[in-house]
This record gives C-alpha cells, sequence and structure tokens, in this order.
C-alpha cells in the first residue's frame, strides 16, 4: 500500500516531532478496543503490547519508513492507544559521562537491533 494512504497524505504527526524522536519508547495502553483503527494501527499496537520499543524499533519490525511510523503513532497517541516514555533531553545526554549507566544500555541496543532491522 502507498504511503500516502496509509498517512491520509500527511507527513507528519499530528504533536511535535521532537516528541517522537527514534529512541522514544511507546508502549500500549491496556484494555483500548481496537474498533476504526487501520490493520498498520492494530499492527502497531500488538507489537508495543510486550512492553516499550523505540520508534524505529517499531519502524524496522514492521517495514516502514520513520516518516509513516511517527506519522502512525501520533495518530495512536492522539487515540489514547499508545503512551510514550520520553528520553532524556539531549543536554543531559550531552553532558552524560562515559560510561552509560545498565538500563541506559539496555536502551542502545534495543535502538541498534532496531536498527539493524531496518
Amino acid at each position: 500500500m502507498r504511503s500516502f494512504v496509509l498517512t491520509g497524505g500527511r507527513t507528519r504527526p499530528t504533536r511535535n516531532t521532537h516528541v517522537l524522536d527514534v529512541i522514544t519508547m511507546v508502549t500500549t495502553v491496556p484494555d483500548k478496543p481496537l474498533s476504526g483503527l487501520s490493520p498498520e494501527q492494530v499492527a502497531m499496537v500488538d507489537l508495543c503490547r510486550g512492553g516499550y520499543l523505540s520508534v524505529v524499533e517499531v519502524a524496522g519490525h514492521l517495514g516502514q519508513s520513520l516518516t509513516i511510523t511517527r506519522v502512525l503513532i501520533g495518530d495512536l497517541l492522539d487515540s489514547g492507544h499508545l503512551v510514550t516514555r520520553v528520553s532524556r533531553p539531549a543536554a543531559e545526554a550531552s553532558a552524560a559521562t562515559v560510561a552509560v549507566p545498565n538500563d541506559d544500555n539496555h536502551i542502545l541496543e534495543r535502538v541498534l537491533h532496531g536498527l539493524q532491522a531496518l
């Protein structure tokens, strides 16, 4: 299916794009009805049921571009099907020392796996 059909011709999510950075983590809101969602959106919700995934991981698993993924995730955030956990601000991340805490290593590994999946 053509990308403009999936997004209704939109190239940007309804939310600010900085909220949907490639390492922004998204997960499913439990028990939210899936009626009215496109098959791609249902696939995103199902994919995120197991816990948090980064935007780039969702794109990689579903074989969609980041642009399409951001638009669809934005719609799912607006409808309340997904929630985000935003990564640390860039200024804070750049001030970090070379030693990365254990939980950050896990996030970086997941992003790397998502990038490799693309």
